[in-house]
């Protein structure tokens, strides 16, 4: 958790007299109640504890369950880029500050009203990716999200009030992607009737055919004659939302032949683990442990040059290919993000949890 949000909470355990310096610290007049699990459970500001003091006499002493509010707002992770909802919070309500949390109630930021905020919300369109060509990573059978792939291919499953692929486009047109590739095979025919009557987004869209399926990068070899610059893969079961500016300078000034994205994921066993001696004797049981693993996320930035390292109609996966530029020493980085700048839906249980977040 960073400074920025952790000056804002306080544990439910504590005293209004605790808040009170919480609260004169952070210089917003407000502050947010959390329980043991770091989950929100109200809000409080400097009024909220006076009126309590002088009118329902009450005790400065008294823990926050006494003076807690509960009918705060808040906004969700999804909702975090609405600004205007945003703005009518803050402004209508005439409130310092209000956290945004995510699917387990979390608090994962903070946004404070000021003059900052809403002149950076009044800047023009985000242009980050006009030069930038977009290739999305379609054809495959989706088969781990069987069943509903029987009846659709994977970009076209629906994910709230739009399909997968769109949800996933979406993210790089409101940055200013203006050339989208999408490499197909299964149900291709599919694919290109549902956008065949979306002209806005169809006008954007090149389609690559593979007549067999070609791997999660076999196909990206028959990008060779319209790619000139450096571009950006993705698979077509991950959505994010971070900085791409960052992403692309990160690449550019590294000088990378690829770029990775990466997140860290901790797994959880959810047994006891013996830890033996070469005897077999036990030396200890580890209670559930959890790991800390680096992951990539199914996005990165291709250098064109690269493209020559693939061979032509051969099946070839994304992790032999990067296997292979490793061999031939390419220079490959890594670009890391958080947990909550992107989410996967590749599998069944993933996606039926994202389908519960929004509420569909």
């Amino acid at each position: 958790m960073n400074k920025k949000i952790k000056k804002f909470l306080i544990k439910n355990n504590r005293t209004a007299e605790q808040a009170l310096k919480v609260i004169d610290k952070n210089g917003s007049k407000t502050c947010f109640i959390v329980d043991n699990n770091n989950k929100l459970v109200g809000s409080l500001t400097d009024g909220d504890i006076r009126r309590s003091l002088y009118k329902k006499k009450k005790k400065i002493g008294q823990k926050l369950n006494n003076f807690l509010n509960k009918k705060y707002k808040f906004i969700k992770e999804k909702e975090k880029l609405d600004y205007h909802k945003i703005r009518k919070i803050l402004v209508e309500e005439r409130i310092e500050a209000i956290p945004v949390v995510d699917e387990e109630n979390k608090v994962i930021d903070v946004i404070i009203n000021s003059k900052k905020y809403f002149l950076r919300k009044k800047k023009g369109p985000d242009k980050t990716l006009s030069n930038i060509k977009v290739v999305i990573m379609a054809g495959g059978k989706g088969e781990r999200l069987d069943p509903i792939t029987r009846v659709l291919p994977k970009p076209l499953v629906p994910l709230k009030d739009k399909t997968v692929i769109e949800n996933i486009m979406d993210s790089f047109l409101k940055r200013g992607a203006k050339k989208f590739f999408l490499l197909l095979n299964f149900k291709s025919d599919l694919i290109k009737a549902y956008f065949s009557s979306k002209k806005n987004i169809n006008s954007k869209i090149n389609y690559v055919n593979e007549v067999k399926p070609l791997g999660t990068a076999g196909g990206l070899e028959k990008l060779k004659k319209n790619i000139t610059n450096n571009f950006i893969v993705s698979n077509c079961d991950v959505v994010f939302d971070f900085d791409y500016k960052k992403l692309i300078n990160y690449h550019t000034n590294k000088k990378n032949d690829l770029t990775l994205v990466v997140s860290n994921q901790t797994s959880v066993i959810p047994y006891g683990v013996c830890k033996i001696d070469k005897n077999n004797n036990l030396n200890r049981i580890d209670e559930k442990p959890r790991y800390k693993h680096l992951i990539t996320t199914g996005l990165y930035v291709f250098s064109k040059k690269i493209l020559n390292n693939i061979p032509k109609n051969k099946f070839l996966d994304m992790n032999t290919f990067i296997e292979i530029l490793i061999k031939k020493e390419k220079k490959i980085g890594i670009f890391k993000i958080s947990q909550n700048n992107w989410y996967d839906i590749g599998q069944l249980r993933e996606y039926k949890k994202r389908l519960d977040s929004l509420n569909v």
